[in-house]
């Protein structure tokens, strides 16, 4: 089965910037996906590498531009990155220490299922709150 997820206009924040980082995370999910149909084990670290890339990048930025257009919550929106780092943290950790190809596989899909399920969650609802905020960025 297909677990792939595709950019689609409901997930867009109107800010185009954004909009572009929320896709390449699309991108890093999708091959999180390959990688374990292909049971490409030693590939699939590198995906720890490419979330913790764009949690620096994205994170950073998004709580930015929430603290710019003066976003009410932001602090409640950083503390979800915060528990998204944890868990992916704890995720890596295992997959690191993981002995066996059945543990790392086990480990693989836990996260692959983790980061689609966090995103679609995130981006389709704490992310919209902040998209009417967002004018506020074309009156500086």
């Amino acid at each position: 089965m297909d677990k792939r997820i595709f950019w689609l206009s409901n997930m867009t924040v109107g800010y185009e910037p954004l909009d572009n980082e929320h896709k390449s995370f699309i991108e890093i999910i999708n091959d999180a996906y390959v990688l374990l149909a292909q049971k490409n084990l030693n590939a699939f670290g590198d995906i720890f590498l490419k979330i913790d890339a764009y949690m620096e990048r994205h994170f950073v930025h998004e709580e930015m531009i929430m603290r710019q257009i003066v976003f009410p919550d932001v602090m409640s929106h950083v503390e979800s990155h915060q528990k998204f780092a944890v868990h992916i943290n704890e995720l890596k950790k295992e997959f690191l220490d993981a002995k066996k190809d059945p543990q790392k596989e086990r480990v693989a899909a836990q996260t692959a299922d983790f980061i689609k399920a966090w995103f679609l969650g995130h981006t389709l609802s704490r992310d919209k709150i902040y998209k009417p905020y967002l004018v506020r960025l074309n009156k500086k």
